[in-house]
C-alpha cells in the first residue's frame, strides 16, 4: 500500500499557525467568560445564603410566637376549667 506523503510548504504552515492562533484566542475568551460566570454564580449563591439566614431568623420568631400563643391558650383553658370546677364544687 503506497504511503502518500504531503509536503508542508510555508503557506500551509502559515495557515495552520493562523488557525492555532485563532483557537488560542477563542479559548482565552471562553475561559474569561467562564470565570465571569463562576463569579456571578458565587455572588448569587452568597445572596441566596443571606436570604436563607434571614428566613431562618423570621421562622424562628414565628415559632416563638406560636409557642407563646399555644401556652397562653392552654393557660386560659386551664383557668376556665378550674373556674368551672370551682363553681360546680362550690354549689
Amino acid at each position: 500500500m503506497p504511503v502518500m506523503l504531503e509536503r508542508w510548504n510555508d503557506d500551509k504552515m502559515d495557515a495552520l499557525d493562523a488557525k492555532v492562533d485563532g483557537l488560542n484566542s477563542l479559548m482565552r475568551e471562553q475561559r474569561k467568560e467562564m470565570r465571569e460566570q463562576r463569579e456571578e454564580m458565587r455572588q448569587e449563591m452568597a445572596e441566596q445564603r443571606q436570604e436563607m439566614r434571614e428566613q431562618r431568623t423570621e421562622f424562628g420568631a414565628l415559632q416563638r410566637t406560636m409557642v407563646m400563643a399555644t401556652v397562653g391558650t392552654l393557660g386560659i383553658f386551664i383557668t376556665g376549667f378550674c373556674t368551672l370546677a370551682g363553681l360546680v364544687i362550690g354549689t
